[in-house]
């Protein structure tokens, strides 16, 4: 009786171990080229900055820490596809066969969706951002952000929208295997619009051009979403 139980154990062990030396095989890749990825990423405070970005470290080891980190972080946002096909395999054999032609278009989308929300935030979220901090300098006060700083400020960005792009992936699967209907959701689109732009406040800084820059979206995709389940006939009240 327990040799299916060790046997899924086992089966879940291989695919963490693939998954982990997959990120770490990534990362150590990512730290190779440390300087010109860093280089890469400062842009939005380059811009802000006048062309030239410069922070400092305040650390004797904190520029070695941050090059760990930022390659590790890298080695996630870049393998999140092979993650989630190793959840895939994992998955797969436990669902019948009309199911998984339902998960197959999810399971393409959700890293489309991700690395969109990734994009979004580092080429048209981000600019603004640091231009609207750099915004309150004055000549008796400079802002010369920390390394740390600014990278663990880029990432959680990133991640914040990318995760936030989800919400159709999210609202389709809902209606999908009949947890939510398309009525429901008509009847709830005013809240949903309050919840997204709390939701919105949440995940990113304290100011409104960022909570905008991500509440829009996710109105939009909101919509996109209820267009999309009426168009496939996904989520009807009477199925």
């Amino acid at each position: 009786m327990n040799a299916p139980l060790i046997e899924h154990l086992s089966e879940l062990r291989n695919r963490i171990m693939v998954a982990l030396v997959t990120v770490f095989v990534v990362a150590v890749g990512l730290y190779c080229i440390k300087e010109p990825l860093l280089d890469f990423l400062v842009t939005p405070l380059a811009d802000a900055q006048g062309g030239n970005a410069t922070m400092i470290s305040t650390g004797i080891g904190e520029l070695f820490f941050v090059y760990i980190k930022l390659s590790f972080m890298g080695g996630v946002f870049i393998t999140l596809p092979i993650l989630l096909w190793q959840l895939w395999l994992f998955v797969a054999p436990g669902l019948y066969d009309n199911e998984r032609k339902y998960v197959w278009p999810f399971l393409l989308a959700t890293p489309l969706l991700f690395y969109l929300g990734g994009a979004f935030t580092f080429f048209f979220v981000m600019p603004v951002v640091v231009k609207f901090f750099f915004g309150f300098s004055t000549d008796v006060v400079q802002q010369l952000p920390a390394v740390r700083e600014y990278l663990s400020f880029l990432t959680r960005m990133i991640f914040a929208f990318g995760f936030a792009f989800e919400l159709p992936i999210f609202m389709l699967v809902l209606l999908k295997f009949g947890a939510i209907n398309r009525s429901d959701v008509a009847k709830f689109r005013r809240y949903a619009y309050v919840i997204i732009f709390i939701l919105a406040a949440f995940l990113t800084p304290p100011d409104p051009a960022s909570q905008l820059l991500l509440a829009v979206p996710l109105v939009l995709l909101f919509e996109l979403s209820y267009f999309s389940a009426v168009m496939l006939k996904i989520g009807d009240a009477k199925s």
